[in-house]
């Protein structure tokens, strides 16, 4: 019994920590969060394999080993593996005012006229409808509403 409540207790710090790593705006934070988990699953894959002789145990944690070092285990952890291409993300993520221009195809300071405009152009050509990209349509929805 306290083997269950220590393996529930670690799977909600993992949960804890892969959110703060969904929000933290640090590359450098994340990324030595994750192989620093990385590390230690790696040697508690290895007592457990060498050791205590016990394999699955081993196994699934240097799995986890693995998955923390390539990011996909925070990923899913943290919610923003939904399947969805990636929409949430694209929504969510900072860009910049130049970025904006650069993506409708405009330069300097366009009116308002101008932006909607090149929206509109835009999305005829990416909308999801029409056989194009969500990521797109999003990026071009994100691009319109900071220029505007």
């Amino acid at each position: 019994m306290p083997y269950i409540i220590m393996l529930i207790g670690f799977v909600f710090l993992l949960y804890v920590i892969a959110r703060f790593l969904q929000k933290s705006k640090s590359p450098r934070t994340n990324k030595v969060i994750k192989y620093s988990f990385a590390v230690v699953f790696g040697l508690l894959a290895y007592f457990f394999l060498v050791i205590a002789k016990h394999m699955p145990a081993g196994g699934i944690l240097g799995l986890l080993a693995f998955l923390s070092a390539q990011g996909g285990l925070w990923r899913f952890l943290g919610g923003s593996a939904k399947g969805d291409g990636g929409i949430s993300d694209a929504r969510n993520s900072a860009m910049t005012r130049e970025e904006a221009l650069d993506i409708l195809g405009l330069s300097g300071t366009p009116n308002p006229e101008e932006i909607k405009e090149a929206h509109h152009n835009m999305m005829l050509k990416v909308h999801p409808d029409q056989g194009g990209s969500d990521y797109l349509a999003s990026k071009l929805n994100q691009a319109r509403d900071i220029l505007l």
